[in-house]
């Protein structure tokens, strides 16, 4: 059974995964595509890119209307820059699984990792999957961080302390008939005690798990580098360089 490992951080074992034969449910931002993949990110990013495009593209409306001089061509090219590191660190970014093995795509880093090579998932300042090293390499293990699935110490101190206190939260005001007739069952309520992170990490570890008992073989890990990522920032911060130095 391989050694996954929980939201607590290095040392904390998952709960063992529901030996009913059904696969893990979607949870709080994580999508099935049709070929049976499963996308994990935070919706929070996504959100903030949006926004962010959005904004860029209604100065950048404005500029093309009213602008005419060297400086709006220098903050037009800006805000293509910004929209490109926006696209890398907020959008890109997310955790793929599938049949074979699971995907991890950083801002400008992607690591693939069969299921027989994944020896750990837990959670730190981020969703991390350990897995083994090159046969020759120094370290016995390599660790894979998850740009996508986050989680700030504070929230992680937050839903320590509504997993230590159920009664934690705003108070409820209700008989203590309509109190039990309206209680939530034992496992939504802790889920709902835990960070979105934390419970994707639990899914990883449930997916995970339940791939390796399978018995995949294991394989090398693959690190490339996410050259479209790469160029949509290069491209445009060099011609905005060149703007400014050129007279």
């Amino acid at each position: 059974m391989l050694p996954d490992q929980g939201p607590g951080g290095p040392g904390s074992p998952l709960p063992p995964a529901p030996d009913d034969g059904a696969q893990p449910q979607p949870v709080h931002g994580a999508s099935v595509k049709p070929d049976g993949s499963r996308v994990f990110r935070l919706p929070g990013a996504v959100v903030l890119f949006w926004a962010w495009a959005i904004f860029a593209v209604a100065n950048l409306v404005d500029i093309a209307i009213s602008g005419r001089d060297r400086t709006s061509v220098q903050i037009a090219i800006g805000l293509v820059v910004v929209t490109a590191v926006m696209y890398a660190c907020a959008l890109r970014p997310r955790v793929i699984t599938d049949s074979d093995g699971i995907t991890v795509l950083n801002p400008l880093r992607d690591h693939r990792i069969p299921w027989g090579s994944v020896t750990a998932i837990d959670l730190g300042d981020s969703v991390q999957v350990h897995c083994k090293r090159e046969p020759g390499a120094k370290k016995a293990e390599k660790v894979i961080y998850s740009w996508a699935l986050y989680s700030p110490r504070r929230a992680r101190y937050r839903a320590e302390l509504r997993s230590r206190s159920p009664g934690w939260g705003p108070r409820r005001y209700m008989s203590s008939a309509s109190q039990s007739y309206g209680r939530m069952p034992a496992e939504a309520a802790e889920l709902k005690r835990k960070s979105s992170a934390e419970i994707m990490c639990r899914e990883l570890g449930d997916i995970a798990r339940q791939a390796r008992e399978s018995g995949p073989a294991a394989g090398p890990r693959v690190a490339t580098w996410a050259w479209p990522a790469l160029a949509a920032i290069a491209v445009p911060a060099i011609a905005l360089v060149l703007v400014i130095v050129i007279r």
